[in-house]
């Protein structure tokens, strides 16, 4: 089953995405699949056939993990 994760990258905007499992220390990258903006879009740098990403740890700054519910209720109000 797949974790829905909010993920802060570096000198970049956050996005959405899915993760099988929690990565381990000693991984170099982090296997995010359906990345997506907040608002369910897709990334504008990424080709419209983009299911699965690999993100060095490097680049990553802060992973957030959400609950299984609807993504509406966590994020609520966001400003533009």
């Amino acid at each position: 089953m797949q974790q829905p994760i909010m993920l802060h990258l570096t000198n970049e905007e956050l996005f959405l995405g899915d993760i099988d499992r929690l990565p381990n220390p000693t991984d170099q990258f982090m296997i995010v699949y359906n990345p997506r903006q907040l608002d369910g879009s897709m990334l504008a740098y990424l080709q419209e056939d983009v299911k699965t990403i690999l993100i060095p740890w490097h680049n990553v700054k802060l992973v957030q993990v959400l609950p299984d519910t609807g993504i509406e209720e966590v994020i609520g109000f966001v400003r533009e």
